[in-house]
C-alpha cells in the first residue's frame, strides 16, 4: 500500500512539474513578422533564430530576447519578469547599477504597450530568461520527504537494525546454546522484531498533516504538498515577492504624502480626479487617482464631488505634450481649468502644440518643486504635477501627487507576526531599488535593501551579503532562486511566496512555496500552497498550525521510539538474563493496541511554539531513551518483585504464564499512559492549566485501550488471549504504572529546574499567539522603521556561543545579562537567537 502512495505521490509531482512548464512555455506560441531574405514575413516563433530582425508593436508579446534597433520610443510591461506594476520605456539611458545595453533590451514574455519598432533577436527558447525559468523550475519540482521526516526516518531504520541484529544473536544463542527448536526460538525472534517496528508512524504522519490540510482550507489557503505542512514549522527564513504579494499591483495615491501649494490635500486629489479620464481604463495614471479618489473619499461621496464640476472640454494624455487638461465649470468656484501631468511640463510647458502656459512663480518654485519631485523619486514614487487656474486666471502650481504600488491591508500585521515568530522576512523584487526600499518601510521591513548586481559573481562574501541583507530589487528569476539556493546551503529552512512566472523558479525550489491570491498559473504550479484569497494573513495561520503539527509528530515519535526502546530491551534482558520470553502473541497485541490507540494524537491539542521548530534528532534520541530506559526499570522490577505474584503452590509453568502476564499488563499500560508525558514539555500533573490537556478523542482512546486489555487478562479464563490476572493484580498494576507516571513528572520538573530540559526533545515552553502592532507600528515614520529594522540572520548565526546558554535555560524566557545585538529586532535578541538554537544539528 506504501508503495502505490509514494507511486501514486511521485506521479503527482511529475505531473505537476510538467504543468509549471508547460505555463511558462505557453507564452512562446505566437508568430510574428521577420524580415527574411530582404522582405518581411510572418513565421511562427519557433522558428525564431538569433540575429534575426523582428517587427514589434503595441499589444505584441516580445516572442524572444530582443535588442531595440530602429522605431518608436516603446512602453513595453515587463511584470511577467520584474513585476514593476507601470512599463518600461525602451530605448531608454541605463541605471549606474544596469549592464551596458540593458536600456535596449526587450525580454521574452514581456507585452509592448505603446510604440513600434524594429528589433534584432539575441536569445530564443530555452536560453532566454523566461525560458531559463521555465528549466528551473523543472530543476527543482519533485517530491521531496521534510526535513522532520528524513530524520525520524533515520532513527527508525537505525532502532529496526539493531534489533534485527539483536534478533539475530537471540536466534543464534536459542538454536546453537540453549537447543531450543528453530521453530520457537523464531517466534521469540518474531516477537522481538513486532516490537521493534513502529507499524503506524508513518499512518499516524499522513493523518496528522492531512488534518493539517484540512484546517488551512477553511482558512483559504489550499495545500497541494503535505510535507510543507512540516516544514513551515521549521522554517526560519521567508522571502517574498514585492509586486501583488507584499502589495496589491495597484498603483494608489498616497494622499497624506501629497506636497501641496495655496491647496488642501483633498482638493488636489479631487482635481486631480477630475483631470483623469475615467474611459481610459489602460492608463495606469488615470486608473490608480480614480481608483484612489473613490477609495479616499468612498464610492458615493468621491462620485457627488466631481459631479459638482460640469466638464466643458477635456484634453488628453499624449507622449509629446504629456499633461492632461480639463475644463470645467463649478457654480461656487466658477470656471477651472485643471492640468496634471509630468511636473516640468505642467509648470512651463514650453511651445509644444498644445495649451501652453507658464505657472505664476514659475521661477521661484522651479528648485524648490525639483527638490520635492527628485526626494518622492528617491523614495520610489512616480509623482504627478497638478496646476489650476481660477476664471481665466494664470495657472498656479497647486500639488505634487506622490503614487506607489501600496502594501495590501495586512502586510504590515502579518510581517509582524512573522517576525515574532522568529523568522527573518526578506523581499526579492524585480522592480526598481528606490521603490523596493520605500515599499520595505511602510511595511516595517528593514531598508538595507541591495541591487541584484551584488548577487554576481558567486563567491563567500557574496553569501554573506545575502544572508544579512534584508532583500534584492532588480532582479530577475534566476536571482531569485539564486537566493534561495544560498539560504538552504547556509542550512536554513526556507519559504517563498510570489504570483508571477517570474517567482516559478523560486517557488519550487523553496522548501515551502505560497502562491499568494491572482497567481498565475505557472506560479501555483509550482508552489505547495495556494492562498485563494486576498491578503497574507493566512501565511502566518499556516505557521501557527505547522508548529501544531511539529508537537503533535514530535509527542508522537518521542513517545513510540521510547515505546519500542521499552519493550526490545526488556524482551532482549527476558531472554539474555533470564531465559524467559513473552509470548508473541503479546507482543503483537501490545504493538496492536498501542498503535490503535494512539491515531487521535493527529488531532491532539497541541501549542504552537514561539520559534522555529528545528528538528534535533539528539535531544529528541536522548529523551527517548530514557523514556524507554525508565520503563524497563519499572517493567523489570515488577518483574523481579514478589509483590505480585500468583499462588506459590501452582505448577512452576503456571507461574511463569502469571508473571509473563502482569509483566505485558503493566508494560502495556505504562507504555499507553507514557503518551501524556511525552505529549507536553511541561508536566501532567499541572492541570490547572487547560493548555497541557489531552484532547477527549486522545484520553477515551488511551483510557479505553488500557481497559481492554485489563478485561482481556481479568477474564482471561474466557477471552483465552492473555493469561488471567487476579483484579486485584490488576488493580496494583494500575496504581504502579500511575504512579510512576508521576515519578516521570517528577524527574522531568527536576531536569528542568535544574536547566537540563532532557526530557522534553527540544520543545519550548514559550507559545506563539496572534500579537498585534505595537503602537509605534502604527503610521510609516522613518523612526519606526529604524527602530524595527534590518533584521539579520547573521546576528544568529554568529552567536552559537550564546545558543548553548538559551538551551540551558529551557527556552522559558529571556536570558538575563545577555550581550545586546548590533542588529536592531523587533523582538528579543535572544529569542532569535533561540530560533536557531541547534542549527549545528543539520
Amino acid at each position: 500500500l506504501m508503495l502505490i502512495v509514494n507511486a501514486l505521490i511521485g506521479f503527482h509531482e511529475e505531473f505537476k512539474a510538467r504543468q509549471s512548464l508547460d505555463a511558462l512555455k505557453a507564452q512562446m506560441t505566437a508568430t510574428v513578422p521577420v524580415k527574411r531574405d530582404g522582405e518581411m514575413v510572418i513565421i511562427p516563433v519557433a522558428e525564431l533564430v538569433p540575429g534575426d530582425v523582428i517587427f514589434l508593436r503595441g499589444g505584441n508579446i516580445v516572442p524572444a530576447d530582443c535588442e531595440f534597433l530602429e522605431g518608436d520610443e516603446m512602453l513595453v510591461d515587463t511584470a511577467a519578469l520584474t513585476g514593476e506594476p507601470l512599463p518600461r520605456k525602451v530605448p531608454r539611458l541605463e541605471r549606474p547599477d544596469e549592464a551596458q545595453g540593458a536600456g535596449r533590451q526587450l525580454l521574452s514574455g514581456c507585452i509592448v504597450k505603446q510604440g513600434e519598432a524594429h528589433c534584432e533577436v539575441k536569445e530564443t527558447g530555452l536560453n532566454t530568461e523566461i525560458g531559463q525559468a521555465a528549466g528551473l523550475v523543472a530543476e527543482a519540482s519533485g517530491h521531496q520527504a521534510s526535513l522532520f521526516e528524513r530524520k525520524i526516518m533515520q532513527v527508525v531504520h537505525a532502532v529496526i537494525l539493531l534489533a534485527l541484529v539483536d534478533a539475530g544473536v537471540v536466534l543464534y544463542i536459542d538454536v546453537g546454546h540453549r537447543n531450543v527448536r528453530f521453530s520457537k526460538a523464531l517466534l521469540n525472534v518474531l516477537a522481538l522484531v513486532i516490537g521493534a517496528v513502529p507499524i503506524a508512524l508513518p499512518l499516524v504522519m499522513q493523518v496528522t498533516m492531512a488534518i493539517g490540510a484540512a484546517s488551512m482550507a477553511k482558512r483559504q489557503a489550499i495545500v497541494t504538498h503535505l510535507t510543507a505542512l512540516q516544514e513551515i514549522a521549521s522554517m526560519t527564513v521567508l522571502c517574498s515577492d514585492k509586486t501583488g504579494t507584499l502589495t496589491t499591483a495597484d498603483m494608489r495615491v498616497l494622499p497624506h504624502r501629497t506636497w501641496t501649494h495655496r491647496m488642501t490635500k483633498d482638493d488636489a486629489l479631487l482635481y486631480a480626479c477630475l483631470a483623469s479620464n475615467p474611459a481610459n481604463k489602460e492608463d495606469p495614471i488615470d486608473k490608480a487617482i480614480l481608483g484612489s479618489g473613490h477609495e479616499h473619499f468612498g464610492e458615493e461621496e468621491a462620485d457627488k464631488l466631481m459631479n459638482m464640476y460640469k466638464k466643458e472640454k477635456f484634453v488628453g494624455f499624449n507622449p509629446t505634450v504629456k499633461r492632461t487638461v480639463v475644463y470645467c465649470e463649478h457654480e461656487e468656484k466658477g470656471k477651472l481649468k485643471i492640468s496634471k501631468g509630468l511636473v516640468d511640463k505642467v509648470l512651463v510647458t514650453g511651445d509644444d502644440g498644445g495649451d501652453c502656459w507658464e505657472c505664476a512663480d514659475a521661477e521661484k518654485m522651479r528648485e524648490e518643486l525639483k527638490e520635492v519631485d527628485v526626494r518622492f523619486s528617491s523614495q520610489g514614487y512616480k509623482t504627478v504635477g497638478l496646476a489650476v487656474a481660477y476664471d481665466g486666471g494664470p495657472m498656479v502650481f497647486s500639488a505634487i501627487i506622490p503614487m506607489l504600488d501600496p502594501p495590501r491591508n495586512d502586510t504590515k500585521l502579518t510581517i509582524y507576526r512573522i517576525r515574532e515568530a522568529g523568522i527573518n522576512v526578506k523581499m526579492i523584487t524585480g522592480d526598481h531599488l528606490n521603490i523596493a526600499i520605500e515599499t520595505s518601510r511602510l511595511i516595517g521591513l528593514g531598508t538595507n535593501v541591495l541591487p541584484a548586481s551584488d548577487l554576481w559573481p558567486a563567491s563567500a562574501t557574496r553569501d554573506e551579503t545575502i544572508v544579512t541583507s534584508d532583500g534584492f530589487a532588480q532582479v530577475l528569476p534566476k536571482d531569485k532562486r539564486e537566493v534561495i539556493l544560498v539560504l538552504q546551503n547556509r542550512g536554513l529552512v526556507v519559504g517563498m511566496t510570489g504570483d508571477g512566472v517570474n517567482d516559478a523558479p523560486a517557488l519550487a525550489q523553496a522548501q515551502i512555496g505560497i502562491a499568494v491570491d491572482g497567481a498565475t498559473e505557472a506560479a501555483c504550479s509550482a508552489a505547495d500552497i495556494i492562498l485563494t484569497q486576498p491578503g497574507l494573513s493566512a501565511i502566518f495561520d499556516a505557521v501557527v498550525e505547522s508548529r501544531k503539527i511539529f508537537a503533535r509528530l514530535r509527542s508522537y515519535v518521542l513517545y513510540r521510539i521510547g515505546a519500542t526502546i521499552q519493550i526490545v530491551l526488556v524482551l532482549s534482558i527476558l531472554i539474555y538474563a533470564y531465559n524467559d520470553t513473552m509470548p508473541a502473541l503479546y507482543v503483537i497485541l501490545l504493538a496492536l493496541v498501542n498503535d490503535v490507540t494512539m491515531l487521535p494524537v493527529a488531532s491532539d491539542n497541541a501549542s504552537p511554539s514561539a520559534l522555529p521548530e528545528i528538528p534535533s534528532m539528539p535531544q529528541i534520541l536522548l529523551a527517548a531513551f530514557l523514556y524507554g530506559f525508565i520503563g524497563t526499570g519499572q517493567t523489570m522490577a515488577l518483574y523481579l518483585s514478589d509483590v505480585i505474584h500468583s499462588d506459590p503452590s501452582t505448577d512452576p509453568e503456571e507461574r511463569r504464564k502469571y508473571r509473563m502476564a502482569v509483566t505485558y499488563l503493566q508494560m502495556s499500560i505504562a507504555v499507553e499512559l507514557n503518551i501524556f508525558s511525552c505529549r507536553t514539555p511541561l508536566y501532567v500533573g499541572n492541570i490547572l492549566r487547560r493548555d497541557t490537556w489531552p484532547s477527549l478523542l486522545l484520553f477515551i482512546c488511551v483510557m479505553g485501550g488500557n481497559l481492554l486489555v485489563s478485561l482481556l487478562a481479568g477474564f482471561g479464563d474466557t477471552f483465552h488471549v492473555v493469561h488471567k490476572v487476579e483484579w486485584i493484580d490488576i488493580a496494583w498494576i494500575w496504581l504502579y504504572d500511575l504512579g510512576c507516571l508521576l515519578v516521570i513528572d517528577l524527574l522531568k520538573r527536576f531536569l528542568s529546574v535544574i536547566g537540563a530540559d532532557w526530557m522534553s526533545a527540544g520543545a519550548a515552553g514559550d507559545v506563539l499567539g496572534y500579537p498585534e502592532l505595537p503602537d509605534e507600528f502604527h503610521g510609516a515614520s522613518h523612526r519606526s522603521t529604524l527602530l524595527h529594522s534590518r533584521v539579520s540572520a547573521r546576528s544568529v548565526l554568529h552567536h552559537h556561543s550564546r545558543l548553548s546558554t538559551i538551551s540551558q535555560q529551557g527556552g522559558h524566557g529571556p536570558v538575563l545579562g545577555a550581550k545586546a545585538s548590533g542588529s536592531t529586532l523587533p523582538f528579543p535578541h535572544n529569542l532569535r537567537a533561540q530560533a536557531l538554537r541547534h542549527l549545528h544539528s543539520f
